[in-house]
């Protein structure tokens, strides 16, 4: 294991190691082809197309792209829309502070089930994120073993196996939202999480997701909220200067 120095480290030391040693994880527990083709997803019509479906059948569409660039077409998976849960409303205000899952994985039978809220049909980036999410559950639930620290550490690293499978960009956007809105006699303040990891996690992932793949990082650059790219240039240079792939490379023999 690798240990640097608290001053010198782009995150806390122990969290960059579980970072670290969360991308040896995943290399260990999948064939080599998989990061081979991996590819950075971005919010394009290249990724995907517009579609003039609406609703449910808008969100289905835009899974199965989801599912086809994370490399998992043919696994059987059954998708499942929830209704959303009501904010708080009151005379002053209403606040949704997004608590609780914006989506779930689980194991029916011989197949897997996705379900996600249906608030996110007109929220493409969070809806892309959660998918993304899901389906590194999906994924990484059938590893040999837990991620770096046992089970408990299953969702930070599983949003992890969302860069992996190519949409850190949907995850570092969608990972905090904060909206003011106001409407003749009441004002108020919507905020949502979405996902495990601090957008400076987010960044630092990326930033080791396109070292992996010899990947331009400023690829991402014009499809990032402008305060996230500027820690993901951070961290690609940290990444290079601390040869952070080498060292995932060796936890991963």
């Amino acid at each position: 294991m690798f240990f640097t120095s608290r001053n010198t480290c782009f995150l806390d030391v122990e969290i960059e190691q579980f970072h670290i040693e969360t991308w040896a994880w995943l290399i260990h527990c999948t064939s080599p082809t998989r990061l081979q083709k991996a590819q950075l997803i971005l919010p394009t019509p290249d990724f995907f197309p517009k579609s003039d479906a609406v609703g449910t059948a808008r969100a289905a569409v835009i899974f199965d792209r989801v599912v086809h660039f994370a490399q998992m077409d043919g696994v059987p998976i059954e998708l499942r829309p929830e209704k959303p849960l009501a904010g708080e409303v009151s005379t002053f205000g209403h606040v949704q502070n997004g608590k609780h899952a914006l989506g779930t994985h689980a194991h029916e039978g011989n197949h897997s089930v996705i379900t996600y809220g249906e608030e996110l049909i007109g929220k493409p980036i969070a809806l892309i994120a959660t998918f993304a999410h899901e389906l590194g559950h999906a994924l990484n639930g059938g590893f040999p073993y837990s991620p770096p620290g046992g089970y408990e550490n299953t969702e930070p690293a599983t949003d992890i196996t969302s860069v992996f499978l190519g949409f850190g960009v949907f995850g570092a956007n969608a990972a905090f939202n904060f909206e003011s809105h106001q409407d003749f006699d009441r004002q108020g303040w919507s905020s949502s999480r979405s996902g495990y990891l601090t957008e400076e996690e987010w960044a630092f992932s990326i930033a080791i997701f396109c070292a992996l793949k010899s990947i331009d990082v400023d690829l991402a650059a014009p499809f990032l909220k402008k305060h996230i790219w500027k820690m993901v240039s951070r961290a690609a240079k940290y990444v290079d200067r601390a040869d952070i792939v080498a060292k995932i490379e060796e936890e991963a023999k």
